[in-house]
């Protein structure tokens, strides 16, 4: 299915920047009682599970991707303990390898974001028909898994796609935060994190990831070029994932805008606006999502 980007007026695009600062400023006064809420929702994530999610027979084979630091340790370990039994965990530590994840860590050291995501990805053989998983170190699930995640995606098509972020975690745009009432989006726009999922022919066209020296601003736009006409992308509003720390806090936002702006142009697109679209919705009282009845 061949999709045409929507064009953005200027007005849309002012209004759409207010509403995004307007929504961080209340997250950032909320912030207070939401970190207690994200503690409570870390330290059960943590806790011994009611119930065993073993892998079953029939799931596929997953390789989880992250780079990590060692103050987020308990965080990852979080997250892993979501993941299924059977997944193949690549870890790489930016600073000192934290003890309790030590297994999984296949090494360490500085590096850009794709650099070490790369590292990891070569680092041995994969899994034939492996699902692949980028993830930040400060992520994990409140809602749904990267199980369900998976099987989502599967029903609705989507080659690559992202569980949504919850109000109670920090966001970069609205747009990636779950809507009530849907379970998929089919989209035109995948942020490259905080997580996001990959199915095994999608994974062969951008995997390994473009290693500029760079955190890879942009980058969705050339995702979008690469699932034109072949692919679909999404979010899955069903699975809700808790991201724990504002980014960008440390990252040099002139050389990073630069990069983006010329990714942009090479992908003839005019913004991440304009990306951030959508193609259609599946509801929660549809069993199928409405675009495999196109």
């Amino acid at each position: 299915m061949v999709v045409t980007l929507p064009k953005r007026s200027a007005p849309r695009v002012l209004l759409n920047d207010f509403l995004r600062k307007a929504l961080t400023n209340v997250s950032i006064v909320l912030d207070p009682l939401r970190s207690v809420v994200r503690d409570r929702l870390q330290r059960k994530a943590l806790a011994p599970p009611e119930s065993i999610d073993l892998a079953l027979n029939n799931d596929p084979p997953v390789l989880v991707l992250m780079v990590y630091r060692a103050k987020n340790a308990q965080i990852v370990k979080a997250f892993i303990r979501q993941v299924n039994s059977n997944a193949d965990v690549r870890l790489w530590a930016l600073d000192a390898i934290a003890p309790e994840l030590e297994e999984q860590t296949i090494g360490s050291g500085p590096g850009s974001r794709f650099s070490n995501f790369n590292r990891l990805y070569n680092a041995k053989p994969i899994e034939e028909g492996s699902w692949v998983v980028l993830a930040d170190d400060d992520v994990f699930f409140v809602r749904g898994s990267l199980t369900r995640t998976i099987s989502i995606m599967k029903q609705g098509g989507l080659s690559l796609a992202q569980p949504c972020q919850s109000i109670l975690g920090w966001w970069t745009f609205p747009f990636n935060v779950a809507r009530p009432l849907l379970v998929a989006r089919d989209t035109n726009y995948v942020e490259q994190g905080p997580l996001l999922v990959v199915d095994p022919l999608f994974a062969k066209l951008i995997l390994p990831l473009p290693d500029e020296g760079d955190m890879g601003w942009g980058i969705e736009a050339e995702w979008y070029r690469a699932k034109e006409g072949r692919y679909r992308i999404g979010v899955i509003d069903d699975c809700r994932v808790v991201h724990c720390a504002r980014a960008g806090s440390t990252y040099s936002f002139g050389p990073e805008t630069r990069r983006m702006v010329e990714r942009f142009r090479k992908a003839d697109v005019d913004s991440l606006l304009q990306l951030q679209s959508v193609n259609g919705y599946w509801w929660k009282w549809q069993r199928t999502p409405s675009w495999t009845e196109i």
